[in-house]
């Protein structure tokens, strides 16, 4: 008792003085040792609701970049022209066709465009072993608006017209090898109930729109899919834009062509950074949701500070008593309190942070996610550690300043 009661006739000292800190913290760690026990339970409970939080912020903040990753993948400078005009009509006045595409990309928006049309094929593999799969017209801009590589031979050509050549994809290929077929340049199959002389193979990193999947295509310059489809509309036309060109600015050019052109045909014209857009709007409200969930762990935890601090106080009411006797004010001992629930909520948070980091380095690694450190969830983690440990240490702190000195000692 000698050592507090030093401590106590310091309390002529400013309020909130580093001296004043320093040896409150140090008395605070003096009693959270002393019942060592109570306050190892009431620390494991803010660890796991800092490491919860922490944990699912940093997560979520890495699965949306993960996320944007795969849309920029796509090109953050391409939009894609679709027609969805009513086609239950037998007659419809306009049609997204060759043309459109081509009076697309003298727009002074749009750099290149690229029609395709496609369908579903059988491929004949030998005997009567078959495979489907995706027929795919297009022209020579597909391969450069996509940013495709081959293999081996060429993609399609302005020169090739209506000749029935093809480009495989790299599942096409693997498919011909297993059935012992070589897939050479050079090489006829028989795809669809036509021929077609393979002039190009694609690289297995190629890729392009999810719903074309060209690693499980045939692609043919786009009049000769047009002629085996039996029509002359599209299935959409890609447009790369200008550089830093707005893709809202885009739009409405590409809009105000069709009104002119094509009054009767209603087309969308979708852009991955729309999309972006959007899932970043739905993340951030994801991340909310996140941190609310990680919150409850987190109540549940300063819950158990209370608790902690408050069968303290009721253990150390003759320590209470006699420090108010020797001189102690009541500001000296909610502030000690205070001390020790906030010292207790801060380790706890340190504690937890590091777990918390680790396991979303655990889980980065099991998922194959490009791990992201994020400052502000550490920095949130540990400020909200701070924090309970105020908020829930009030409630205790109070009652020990507000106990009455003779009525302590008395009990005791």
């Amino acid at each position: 008792m000698n050592a507090r009661a030093e401590l106590i006739s310091q309390g002529a000292l400013p309020f909130l003085s580093g001296s004043m800190l320093m040896a409150h913290a140090k008395e605070a760690v003096k009693g959270l040792v002393s019942n060592l026990q109570r306050s190892v339970l009431a620390l494991a409970g803010i660890v796991i609701g800092i490491a919860s939080v922490i944990a699912l912020l940093t997560v979520g903040n890495i699965a949306r970049n993960e996320a944007i990753k795969q849309f920029e993948a796509l090109g953050t400078d391409l939009v894609s022209v679709f027609d969805v005009s009513d086609r239950s009509q037998e007659e419809r006045p306009h049609v997204l066709d060759i043309n459109h595409a081509t009076a697309l990309a003298n727009l002074s928006t749009i750099q290149a465009a690229s029609p395709y049309a496609y369908d579903s094929a059988e491929l004949v593999l030998g005997g009567d072993n078959y495979q489907s799969f995706r027929r795919v017209g297009v022209n020579e801009a597909f391969a450069n608006i996509h940013e495709m590589s081959l293999l081996d031979g060429r993609f399609i050509s302005p020169f090739d017209g209506r000749r029935p050549f093809a480009v495989i994809g790299s599942e096409v290929a693997d498919e011909m090898r297993s059935a012992g077929t070589m897939p050479t340049v050079g090489t006829n199959i028989r795809f669809g109930g036509s021929i077609y002389t393979i002039v190009g193979v694609l690289d297995h990193r190629a890729s392009a729109t999810q719903d074309l999947r060209v690693e499980r295509a045939v692609l043919v310059p786009i009049q000769v899919a047009l002629r085996a489809l039996g029509t002359r509309e599209l299935t959409g036309v890609t447009l790369r834009l200008e550089p830093d060109v707005h893709y809202l600015t885009a739009t409405n050019e590409i809009q105000a062509y069709f009104q002119r052109a094509a009054p009767g045909l209603y087309v969308n014209v979708h852009s991955p950074v729309r999309l972006i857009e959007q899932m970043e709007k739905q993340m951030r409200l994801f991340a909310v949701l996140l941190g609310a969930v990680a919150g409850i762990a987190l109540v549940v935890g300063g819950f158990g500070i209370m608790n902690a601090m408050l069968a303290s106080v009721t253990e150390r009411r003759t320590e209470i008593g006699i420090r108010r006797a020797l001189g102690a004010r009541q500001r000296d001992i909610q502030i000690q309190f205070l001390a020790e629930s906030s010292v207790l909520c801060v380790l706890g948070g340190l504690i937890g942070a590091v777990i918390g980091i680790g396991a979303t380095l655990i889980i980065s690694a099991v998922v194959g996610w490009t791990w992201l450190f994020s400052v502000s969830a550490v920095v949130l983690g540990v400020a909200t550690a701070v924090v309970v440990g105020l908020a829930f240490g009030y409630f205790p702190a109070r009652q020990a300043a507000r106990l009455d000195p003779i009525t302590a000692l008395r009990d005791s």
